[in-house]
């Protein structure tokens, strides 16, 4: 179980148990608040326990969306508790007051932890630098699939996220192509080339005109032969946002979004490879 597992768990078993206690007790509870009306927490407690599936269903699954998602959820239970406390729209005792304080710090805590936890999703080792690996088996023999994959100037022709692609020098280590989307352009270096093996681009992120939010981007492109007649192609996007709050914010939501492009492009390539799409498996993405 790994840290943003952990978070989640946590959230879950308090969320949980405090959605069970309203609910069993939400009379003495009541009392405790010095109020008469006990549907408040009956529906809190409930409301509680569906925010715990959702939780659990996020344990599993871990899609950073997803516990973003949470993440503000938690957030919103912290400013509102606040704003009870500061304001006192409704009238509760001190001892309700000093409960509301306590719940509401241990739910900022929680939030805290997951952020920090979700921050480090897709970390590979020490630092910042973030991974994604996207692979499929396809129906081709190795020779076929590396012409296919291979094809750097025509890499546009298959990757939906790009719109031309244009080699400026070189070939093989030390190549330089020009690639653009819409109106954003900038450059990538050839860095590996490993013939009928692998090869990989670094991205000129340092350049005063690079339109995205990343400090550093290498994609590296690698086949394995199966058998003679099947080949493994294996994508690894490594890269660094420029801020740290990118971490945050951005990463759960782009990370979707570079999924999707991975899995469009994989059909692509299958597609000119001269495989049906309609029966081929999904891309698995790790």
């Amino acid at each position: 179980m790994n840290q943003l597992q952990k978070s989640l768990g946590i959230n879950a078993l308090f969320s949980g148990l405090s959605g069970i206690v309203l609910i069993a007790f939400n009379r003495s509870i009541a009392d405790l608040f010095d109020v008469s009306n006990t549907t408040v927490f009956w529906g809190i407690g409930a409301a509680l326990l569906f925010f715990t599936l959702t939780l659990v269903y996020e344990v599993k699954r871990q899609k950073p969306s997803g516990v973003l998602l949470i993440i503000l959820q938690d957030f919103i239970w912290v400013v509102a508790s606040t704003v009870l406390l500061i304001f006192q729209s409704v009238e509760i005792s001190k001892i309700g007051s000093a409960v509301i304080g306590v719940v509401a710090l241990l739910v900022l805590f929680m939030a805290i932890n997951q952020t920090k936890a979700l921050a480090q999703v897709d970390n590979q080792g020490i630092g910042e630098i973030k991974q994604l690996r996207f692979e499929r088996a396809v129906n081709a023999d190795k020779k076929h699939v590396w012409k296919i994959i291979s094809d750097v100037a025509a890499y546009h022709t298959v990757a939906p996220n790009i719109d031309d692609v244009k080699i400026i020098s070189g070939d093989g280590v030390g190549m330089v192509r020009a690639c653009s989307h819409g109106k954003d352009q900038w450059t990538e270096t050839c860095s590996l080339w490993r013939e009928e093996k692998e090869y990989a681009f670094e991205v000129n992120t340092n350049a005063p005109d690079y339109p995205y939010p990343f400090k550093y981007l290498k994609g590296t492109w690698e086949m394995e032969e199966i058998d003679a007649s099947q080949t493994r192609v294996i994508m690894f996007f490594e890269f660094e946002y420029r801020k740290k709050f990118h971490n945050y914010l951005l990463h759960p939501l782009l990370r979707g979004k570079f999924s999707r492009t991975a899995e469009e492009l994989l059909d692509n390539w299958q597609e000119k490879m001269g495989e049906n799409n309609d029966q081929k498996p999904p891309a698995v993405s790790r």
